[in-house]
This record gives C-alpha cells, sequence and structure tokens, in this order.
C-alpha cells in the first residue's frame, strides 16, 4: 500500500510539473505571438474565432482579446476586394475559403466591424496570410495581417493616381466627342473642315483607348484585376469572339486546328483573352495592307495549348524588335501601313500582361521561321497550360 501511496505521489507531482512546464511553453508562446507586429487570429470550422493576439485584439477588439473569442469571424471583419466592394464570405476569394485548398496570401481591405461608429468606414489595407492547420482531428485556419511593404504600398500610391488620372481624362474626352460628332452631322462645312472633324473625333478616341488601357496596365501591375476563369476548349473561346466581329473583320480570319480530335481545353478569362484577340487583330490591320489575311492556328502539346497569330504582313526580321514590341510605348514604324492611326505602343505589351495574368505566356516571330521559306508575316505565339481534364489525351506535336 505504501508503494502505491508513494507510486501515486511521484506520478501526481510528475504530471503538475509537465503541466507547468505547458503553461510555461504557452505563456512564453503568446509572449511571443504578441510581441510581434502582425495581427493574428485562428478561426475554426464554424468561422468562429478561436485565438487572437493583442494586435489582433487592438485592432479589432478593443484591446482585450476575450472579446473576440467565440465571435463569428463575419461579424469582427468585414473584408473587401481592393476597389473597395464587399468580399462575401462565400467567394472563392475569401482567405477562409481559399485556405481549404492551400495556403496562401493576398491583400484586402478590411473593416473593422465592432468599432465605434466614427471609425466603422474607415479600411484599412492589409497583406492576409492563411493556413490551414489540424489539432486533436479538428481543422483550423491561421491567418495573420500584416501591413503592407514599402514596395506594395507605392504601386497601390501608383495605381491611385493611374485612377484619379482616368477619371479627370474621361470626363472631358466624352465632351469633346459629343461636340466633334454634332458638328460632324452638320453640312455646312466644307469637305476639308469634315476630314478635320474626322481626324480629330479619331484622336479623341485613341486618347480614350490608352486612357483605358494604361489603366487595365496598371490593374494587372498591382495585382487589382479580378479574374472570372472559365474553364473550355480553346476552340470555344475563339469561336465566341468571331461571333462578336463585324463582317468584314470575320472574312479576314481562317481557323486551321493541327488535329480536330484534340480537346484544346484550357482555363482562361474570356473578357481577358476576347481583349487580346483585339488587340492582335488591330496590331495585323496597322501594319499588313488594308485587307490582310489572317490565320488561326492551334496546336495542343503534352504540357500547353499554343494559339498562332499569323498575318501576311512585312513581319519582323530582327529578333531584338520581338522582344522590344512587348515593352510599353516602344513603336515599330517600318512597314506601318500609312492609312492607319498611330498606335499608342500598349498593344502588345497589355497582351503579354494579360496572357501572363492567366498563368501562360507570348512571344512573336517571323513566319518564315515558323512556316517556311517564301512565307511572310507575323506569328504571335499565345502558350496556355492544358487544364488537368485534358492532361490524359494525346497532344498534336
Amino acid at each position: 500500500m505504501l508503494a502505491e501511496d508513494s507510486f501515486s505521489g511521484s506520478a501526481e507531482a510528475e504530471s503538475r510539473a509537465l503541466i507547468q512546464q505547458m503553461s510555461q511553453s504557452l505563456g512564453l508562446l503568446r509572449v511571443a505571438f504578441d510581441s510581434t507586429g502582425e495581427a493574428m487570429l485562428i478561426v475554426d470550422e464554424s468561422s468562429a474565432v478561436r485565438w487572437a493576439n493583442q494586435q489582433a485584439a487592438d485592432l479589432w477588439g478593443g484591446g482585450i482579446t476575450l472579446q473576440m473569442v467565440g465571435r463569428p469571424l463575419s461579424a469582427l471583419l468585414q473584408f473587401h476586394h481592393l476597389d473597395r466592394s464587399p468580399l462575401e464570405d462565400e467567394e472563392p476569394s475569401h482567405p477562409l475559403q481559399q485556405a481549404l485548398s492551400a495556403e496562401g496570401r493576398s491583400s484586402y481591405l478590411i473593416q473593422a466591424l465592432s468599432a465605434p461608429a466614427t471609425e466603422k468606414m474607415q479600411l484599412i489595407t492589409r497583406s492576409v496570410s492563411w493556413r490551414q492547420i489540424m489539432q486533436m482531428d479538428q481543422s483550423f485556419v491561421l491567418l495573420i495581417f500584416r501591413d503592407l511593404e514599402p514596395l506594395e504600398k507605392a504601386l497601390a500610391r501608383q495605381r491611385q493616381f493611374i485612377n484619379n488620372l482616368a477619371h479627370e481624362l474621361r470626363t472631358p474626352l466624352a465632351i469633346i466627342t459629343g461636340n466633334l460628332h454634332r458638328m460632324r452631322r452638320k453640312k455646312q462645312f466644307s469637305g476639308n473642315i469634315q476630314q478635320s472633324l474626322s481626324d480629330a473625333t479619331e484622336e479623341t478616341q485613341r486618347i480614350g483607348a490608352l486612357v483605358d488601357n494604361l489603366l487595365l496596365l496598371s490593374e494587372l501591375d498591382t495585382d487589382y484585376r479580378r479574374w472570372t476563369l472559365q474553364i473550355d476548349s480553346l476552340m470555344n473561346f475563339v469561336d465566341r469572339w468571331i461571333v462578336m466581329l463585324n463582317p468584314e473583320s470575320r472574312g479576314l480570319l481562317h481557323i486551321v486546328t493541327v488535329n480536330e480530335s484534340d480537346d484544346y481545353r484550357v482555363q482562361l478569362d474570356q473578357d481577358a483573352f476576347h481583349l487580346i484577340l483585339d488587340n492582335l487583330l488591330n496590331n495585323s490591320r496597322r501594319f499588313c495592307r488594308s485587307q490582310p489575311s489572317i490565320e488561326i492556328r492551334l496546336v495542343q502539346t503534352v504540357s500547353q495549348i499554343l494559339l498562332q497569330f499569323i498575318d501576311d504582313g512585312p513581319g519582323i526580321n530582327n529578333d531584338d524588335h520581338c522582344v522590344a514590341v512587348f515593352e510599353r510605348f516602344n513603336r515599330i514604324e517600318e512597314h506601318r501601313n500609312a492609312d492607319m492611326t498611330d498606335g499608342s505602343g500598349l498593344g502588345l505589351p497589355l497582351v503579354k500582361s494579360l496572357m501572363e495574368g492567366m498563368g501562360g505566356s507570348v512571344s512573336c516571330s517571323s513566319a518564315k521561321e515558323q512556316i517556311g521559306v517564301g512565307r511572310q508575316g507575323l506569328v504571335v505565339t499565345l502558350y496556355f497550360p492544358r487544364h488537368k481534364s485534358s492532361l490524359g489525351m494525346k497532344s498534336s506535336i
């Protein structure tokens, strides 16, 4: 009996020592979390906050961590897209939704719902990291909120400047365009004046397109663009673009598929893809004769699907020019169609940025290199990753 009591007392002492060590470790861990400059939250499967460090409490809990524990995250914080539109809890881009598939990081505007009424409308920008953690067969999400890096802040200021500039320019451009259209409808002006009015209208429209392209490039540079990705055959995406063209433009196109049985399944943003094709078509019109012949060729490899946009213009024979055409505001005026207005130098750079934003890439070469001797023209090749649903199928080359 004495031996049993001795053993029991020893086990109890060891348990107390272990509990004390664990308590000390947890205390040190809490001090470490509270001393960091980043706000942290742990959220359970029901989206309720289970733990918060002091930085999170200072921002969203009135300085008291216990006021946050047990409350739904949606009752404490409202996430917003960087364009200030609210982010619903069920949206795929919400951190808690993204954490279900993989860890990651993105920037959001965050509104404190538990703040005083005078502060509730304030939105702060934070870079949010998320990671799923398992504990005792339960799933939790660790959210880490940090301030933006200096470079990120500079990019945000750049985008705000472009936004303000676009807003200030669009109104006067719309007024000028409207007045020019009204003047062109008047019959008392001579032919020379009518031509001048037509030229002025074209230039005004070109400036408007330049403003739109600058705004879009700014969104792509700062990762502000919201992509709407769809999975479909690349041929179907091309067909839907062709339907929207006018009959004259449709008559310029010839579609070639290397293998009719190939699937060509990709994931892309249809609006962005159609804008890419619009820019390629405008580029061909600018450098080819008045009625260019354009071939769109689809090729499938083991890991990629290629779309080759081939015109019959003068092409590019200088390898350096093939790189330079994707640089912003860089215009190669050699062989340009004199009947077309000057380009902005943003068409192909925009194609490059849009392709990279969708996980693809782009290159250009002369038709002579790609197709063979005697063929004149430019080949712009778009490279799309094959979607996983078609990776088991054979390739064309």
